[in-house]
């Protein structure tokens, strides 16, 4: 199941919740109880948080092959 991160238009309370895709619509807020909820976009890390420590090990989580030219 997915995490969401929401904010409440009426109150401002940020929150987060496990939910399927389809309960997402029906949370609440847990402050104020309103259904005026709106999804928050947050930044994502993916590898870690010092150089070379990504999957192939330049930091960036990913690799492209390497290539020997043509013919």
């Amino acid at each position: 199941m997915p995490s969401y991160d929401l904010l409440c238009s009426d109150c401002g309370h940020k929150f987060s919740v496990f939910c399927s895709i389809s309960s997402r619509e029906q949370q609440r807020c847990p402050e104020c109880n309103s259904s005026q909820i709106k999804t928050r976009y947050t930044a994502v890390n993916v590898g870690g948080s010092s150089k070379g420590s990504g999957l192939n090990g330049s930091g960036s989580g990913f690799s492209m092959p390497k290539t020997s030219g043509f013919g």
